[in-house]
């Protein structure tokens, strides 16, 4: 009897709120500063509490009951801002930026917290003691995956900008943490037990990793040399060494071995130019080869991007930046770069996987670029298994031996957690490593612990490094503070512009790489 009358009573409160009168409200979102449109504003009516966010041109509209009384407007990095709601169905807001809640950037890393007086100062890291208000636009959303609705559950597209349209370049920040480079701190995880169990529910095992070194006759590094460990007539691993020549091995990343190891090292046209066996694994080895190293000559770059409706609070800062990163190589002197982008969703959206294959003509890799946007989606996961496969296998990456391959992976979810798709992800990060592709994963909010760690093993796997954008800019909804340990906080674009410039070896910083030939592991 009980449920019943709860039944009838939502039934009542249902149709007699059908049964209000309503009315449409509209206007423009700005800031009071400088009069510029505010975009995914959040707006929201009180008593009923229907919501909605502002258009990319600062434009909103709510249905609303003729009962409301006040709207709220929350906006990161404004002031919030409580607007009556008179007899006017036209209703202008402009924000005052917050200047005390962005005043203050801290620095966050595993269980420490670090005061924005202690970055060391640089021009691409934040150590300015003005406010990031009014520099940095904010984003409000909501937080689910899938649709961003209005009251009127219309589904709103984020993206699809003319380059004029998009927001300013250089807002988003962002921190690097390089497991390889702190691999005692990465032990420490995969010993505890809290972070341990993230290795058996992707399948990944990073306990036995063999580090080899590969320099020239005059001590320089050798890039793209092919680096393959057999066992019992099987191949367990291959692998490309990078800028600074090294090759990183996993004997038993998917499945167990008992057995010693044959190491054999190719050139980049794959001659075989040094072969030895061990009974037991080596965890590093310095080989010393009576050739002369070359200079790499081409860079290949693919973004792979997740463009579901979860992005939808960032998409349009990322595409401004890549916009101006992938502007930036064709300035690179001495390389032949092209620049490749896939684009994915899951089943059920517009399209599960839209891809633009390698292209030289800048122009064109723009061109697709501005007219991509963010949609769709539903649940958390995502088909990042079909995305990697299209994009590692599927796209023509360069043959030429002295090349530098990329692949930034850019989302914020994981692939759905079904065996066979961990296992196609574990093929692709296979084939990614055979083939000398680095994979940098660059995640954004949403993004849970075990999603983090999957994409930290793929890129420990691959040679890579992990990639997370903070909350710094105040752009965006809240970011998932990663387990690692202090790391810096630089502005997006010019960690993704420095990190392309590192592995295709523009960069001078293989110094502290020689110097440590003579002090670690063995040497042949």
């Amino acid at each position: 009897m009980k449920t019943l009358l709860s039944s009838l009573m939502v039934l009542m409160l249902f149709f007699g709120y059908q049964n209000t009168p309503t009315r449409q409200i509209s206007g423009i979102i700005s800031s009071t500063a400088d009069g510029l449109a505010l975009s995914g504003v959040n707006i929201q009516s009180f008593p009923s509490k229907i919501r909605t966010i502002s258009k990319v041109d600062g434009k909103y509209s709510l249905k609303i009951p003729n009962t409301d009384t006040y709207l709220m407007v929350n906006y990161l990095g404004f002031q919030s801002k409580k607007i009556s709601i008179g007899k006017s169905n036209l209703i202008n807001i402009s924000l005052e930026e917050d200047v005390k809640a962005l005043s203050e950037i801290a620095v966050v890393g595993y269980g420490t917290v670090h005061k924005k007086s202690d970055i060391t100062a640089s021009s691409s890291f934040i150590t300015t003691s003005e406010p990031l208000s009014g520099k940095v636009a904010g984003v409000s959303v909501s937080r689910g995956k899938g649709k961003i609705t209005s009251s009127a559950d219309e589904k709103i597209i984020v993206g699809r900008y003319d380059r004029e349209d998009l927001p300013q370049s250089n807002q988003l920040t962002a921190g690097e943490w390089n497991d390889l480079e702190n691999w005692p701190f990465w032990k420490n995880l995969m010993n505890n037990q809290e972070w341990s169990n993230q290795q058996q529910s992707w399948g990944f095992n990073t306990s036995k990793r063999f580090k080899i070194t590969l320099r020239d006759k005059n001590n320089a590094p050798l890039p793209n040399y092919q680096v393959s460990v057999f066992s019992a007539g099987k191949t367990l691993w291959k692998a490309q060494s990078n800028y600074a020549g090294i090759a990183e091995l996993w004997t038993e990343l998917f499945q167990s071995n008992d057995y010693g190891v044959k190491i054999v090292v190719s050139s980049p046209e794959g001659e075989p130019l040094y072969t030895k066996t061990f009974d037991q694994q080596p965890r590093q080895l310095n080989v010393k080869l009576n050739v002369e190293a070359k200079k790499v000559k081409n860079l290949d770059v693919m973004f792979m991007v997740d463009a579901t409706g979860s992005m939808g609070d960032e998409i349009n800062y990322l595409k401004a930046e890549l916009d101006d990163i992938v502007g930036r190589f064709s300035r690179e002197d001495g390389l032949n770069t092209r620049t490749a982008m896939v684009f994915y969703r899951d089943h059920g959206d517009e399209y599960v996987i839209r891809d633009f294959g390698f292209e030289s003509d800048l122009k064109n890799v723009k061109a697709n670029l501005l007219k991509q946007g963010a949609s769709g989606g539903g649940d958390f996961e995502e088909a990042v298994d079909e995305a990697m496969e299209n994009a590692i296998f599927q796209q023509q990456w360069t043959s030429e031996s002295e090349a530098t391959k990329l692949m930034f992976m850019i989302l914020d979810a994981p692939p759905h957690h079904q065996s066979a798709k961990v296992r196609r992800i574990q093929r692709s990060v296979k084939e990614a490593a055979a083939k000398g592709i680095i994979l940098i994963p660059v995640v954004a909010s949403g993004i849970d612990k075990p999603t983090e760690f999957l994409m930290r093993f793929m890129a420990l796997s691959t040679n890579g490094t992990y990639v997370f954008i903070t909350d710094h800019s105040g752009i965006g909804n809240s970011h998932l503070e990663p387990t690692v340990g202090q790391y810096k906080v630089e502005k997006l674009n010019q960690l993704l512009y420095r990190l392309t410039r590192k592995y295709a070896g523009l960069d001078a910083n293989m110094a502290k790489d020689l110097r440590n030939f003579a002090n670690n592991g063995r040497e042949d």
